[in-house]
């Protein structure tokens, strides 16, 4: 056991330079991976919510999940 914690001490520092250029994450992955944010998701749901042109149950559906994202507890 003593081993293990020395090892990872050893190699949890940091990394010494390779000579490459960490590769730059696409922003679009990381909005398809984590999803839009609860700001934009509600723009959404209140655009569809208010579009006369969506049927009854889109719009019903979208304020729902309006309802649910702005949802926060108390206490």
């Amino acid at each position: 056991m003593q081993s293990l914690l020395r090892w990872s001490i050893e190699n949890s520092g940091p990394r010494q330079d390779s000579g490459t250029q960490p590769q730059k994450l696409d922003p679009g992955i990381i909005d398809t991976i984590l999803g839009k944010s609860d700001a934009e998701q509600m723009k959404e749901d209140v655009d569809v919510g208010s579009d006369r042109s969506k049927s009854e149950d889109e719009r019903v559906a979208a304020l729902d999940h309006l309802e649910m994202v702005g949802f926060e507890p108390l206490g």
